[in-house]
């Protein structure tokens, strides 16, 4: 998976920064460390610096990976063509992205033809502010285990979120692929609205309030009613009660068969 998922702090707060920030200016030349192995973001982020842009990794393996300063480099300022070399020989290649939403990006890749129009098929999820955390967590993992099976060098599923505006990103090379973690999200949705508590209201028609509540609270399976909140109001001759969708049904139904006129004595 492209790991755009750097953004992701940032736009899961909500925060108001503006997505297509000009970019910062290149420099001209930078100097590279020391001689020796280093994790590759901080050497891909010098390459970000003398382009002006952000720089992301196609694969998020790819920042566990290692790239090597020799000694004839260490310690000696680059341009942006001499650090391409340097990384190409390590089989690093920078390809600029031009994201539709973040502007433009450098994307560090294995594949020496990486292209974003590889990523052909897209859709945008607009998702509740309550469903939000659900539902980009199922589409995470549903793209993640899609990507996993694929081979190596092969284009991946993007994901993006930004939690303020409830909008779910996505790109895939495959129609079927981006079919897939569309259904697993939509799935998602249904289940966290379904687990979701909301406030009800019951008239009681035939007992009091609170003669209705305490026969709910003898017929209720006790192993059920810690997922329930039920009391009387203080108007009318009302219950409240907070409790799931599914459980809510079951609640009214009881509720009805319960409130029955008493019987007269003779």
């Amino acid at each position: 998976m492209l790991a755009l998922s750097t953004y992701l702090p940032t736009l899961a707060a909500g925060t108001d920064n503006d997505p297509k920030a000009p970019a910062e200016q290149p420099a001209q030349t930078i100097v590279l460390p020391a001689p020796g192995s280093y994790r590759a973001p901080g050497i891909l982020r010098l390459a970000g610096k003398l382009r002006g842009l952000p720089v992301k990794v196609e694969q998020r393996k790819l920042n566990d990976e290692k790239i090597t300063i020799s000694r004839q480099l260490g310690h000696r300022p680059v341009t942006l063509d001499e650090l391409i070399v340097l990384l190409a020989s390590q089989s690093f290649y920078l390809h600029v992205w031009d994201h539709p939403r973040h502007g433009k990006l450098l994307v560090a890749s294995k594949q020496k033809d990486w292209t974003p129009e590889n990523l052909r098929f897209h859709e945008i999820l607009k998702v509740g502010l309550r469903e939000f955390d659900h539902v980009w967590i199922t589409v995470q993992n549903s793209a993640a285990k899609l990507n996993a099976e694929l081979n190596s060098g092969s284009s991946r599923i993007v994901t993006l979120a930004n939690a303020r505006t409830g909008k779910i990103f996505l790109w895939a090379p495959r129609k079927d692929w981006l079919q897939e973690v569309i259904k697993e999200a939509e799935k998602s949705i249904k289940e966290a609205q379904t687990s979701r508590q909301h406030l009800n209201t019951y008239k009681a028609r035939h007992l009091r309030a609170e003669k209705l509540k305490e026969a709910f609270l003898r017929e209720f399976p006790e192993e059920d009613s810690g997922r329930i909140h039920l009391t009387v109001a203080p108007w009318g001759n009302h219950l409240l009660y907070r409790a799931n969708k599914k459980d809510s049904a079951r609640v009214q139904d009881l509720l009805i068969k319960l409130d029955k006129p008493p019987r007269k004595v003779r």
